[in-house]
């Protein structure tokens, strides 16, 4: 009698085929499914709470995006291979309203990004959402890091009036660009307000806060970050 032995290559096989195929799926192919999309998921968040630029980071919103791959990986599992059911939830979809307020145009994009990888895990095209997730990454670090896409932030500093030149070295050392936007001159003390992007904060604050002269230091970050 031969005795036929299954590896774990070919227990990923079959996954792949029957997602594919959206048909006589078992508890395998759908953890095999949902165990890339959580993997996939969490980067997303990895990425975005270490890529977020805005004032407050909302843990909920992170959460979501876990969710919202995991879900539609799921509902794509269902319908996937069957015209009825895609019908169907295509119909039960239009009449749902999401009215959340989304204020940074990037958390539009990171949902998507969530949505996009659970559909393609869905029907088991892993390598499009594994080399998706790995090139949206490195996308979001680079442009992070790139001076002219940077969060620009307004640093309000209040100091005494024979230090301009001091104060203005330590912040050209620790900022990639600065543009004066304001200064009030009052009984000796000065309050200068500078627009500045590719901040190295907690080397900044601290500069300007040993600094004898400084009297109070403000860093406030805005423009598209709500």
């Amino acid at each position: 009698m031969e005795q036929t032995t299954f590896n774990f290559k070919d227990i990923i096989d079959a996954s792949v085929l029957n997602l594919s195929a959206g048909s006589n799926l078992n508890f395998s192919d759908v953890f095999i499914g949902l165990f890339v999309t959580l993997g996939c998921a969490l980067i997303i968040l990895w990425t975005y709470k270490n890529t977020y630029q805005g004032v407050l980071y909302q843990h909920s919103f992170g959460v979501a995006l876990v969710l919202a791959a995991l879900v539609t990986a799921s509902i794509i599992m269902v319908i996937s291979g069957n015209l009825v059911l895609s019908l169907g939830m295509v119909g039960a979809l239009s009449i749902v309203r999401f009215r959340a307020a989304i204020k940074d145009p990037l958390d539009i994009v990171f949902m998507f990004w969530a949505i996009c990888v659970g559909i393609a895990n869905g029907v088991a095209y892993w390598k499009v959402s594994i080399t998706t997730t790995v090139l949206l990454t490195i996308i979001m670090f680079i442009m992070k890091k790139a001076p002219a896409l940077s969060s620009p932030y307004l640093l309000v500093i209040k100091y005494n009036d024979n230090d301009d030149k001091s104060i203005i070295k330590i912040i050209e050392k620790h900022v990639r660009k600065l543009k004066l936007k304001n200064k009030t001159v009052k009984k000796g003390s000065v309050e200068i307000i500078y627009e500045v992007v590719g901040v190295d904060e907690n080397k900044l604050l601290s500069a300007l806060d040993s600094h004898a002269s400084v009297d109070d230091i403000t860093l406030v970050a805005y423009g598209n970050n709500g």
